[in-house]
């Protein structure tokens, strides 16, 4: 995912930088992608936006609400796909491992 889409006009600097990492999580190759610092950054993601959140004008939150709704919707979209992935990738595991289980006998 590039970092662009996960930034607005409104965007904090400390957001950016949460997000540039993000990014970068998002784009390693698949078998050095960590599912454990995603959720992580995700985490932190959060906090920083509820804290963004709590200390801008009322007339700038409402933008800045509706920019990040739209980007968590598509982080969410994002996650729902890696856990599809990942619950495909454990079922071609066990098929896998009950048939060299039946070539063995």
């Amino acid at each position: 995912m590039n970092k662009s889409i996960l930034n607005h006009a409104n965007t904090p600097l400390f957001l950016q930088a949460v997000n540039s990492e993000l990014a970068a999580c998002l784009s390693t190759p698949g078998e050095d992608f960590s599912t454990d610092r995603f959720r992580y950054l995700c985490d932190v993601r959060h906090k920083v936006v509820v804290r963004a959140l709590a200390r801008l004008d009322p007339d700038v939150r409402r933008s800045f609400a509706k920019e990040e709704l739209e980007i968590n919707n598509n982080l969410e979209k994002l996650a729902q796909g890696l856990l599809l992935n990942a619950k495909d990738e454990a079922v071609k595991f066990s098929r896998g491992r009950s048939a060299v289980k039946k070539y063995n006998k």
